[in-house]
């Protein structure tokens, strides 16, 4: 193969090799976005959604009763 050969060669392996990386890359970023997201939410969800209080529990049953009793 002559220098030319070579170098045509090697510019194709590198135009080929950053567009593989190019979306490599692209895919990994979105799986670190998303994961990043579900943890977040997960988080939301565990220090305000998950908590139990029973007090609050029982004021919401008892509005919602007192609803249900006037109309």
């Amino acid at each position: 193969m002559s220098e030319t050969g070579f170098y045509i060669f090697a510019v194709i392996a590198i135009i080929i090799v950053a567009l593989l990386l190019r979306h490599i890359v692209t895919c990994l970023m979105r799986t670190v976005v998303i994961v990043v997201l579900l943890v977040v939410l997960a988080a939301v969800y565990y220090f305000f959604v998950g908590q139990y209080d029973p007090e609050m529990h029982d004021a919401v049953e008892n509005a919602l009763q007192e609803y249900k009793n006037r109309h």
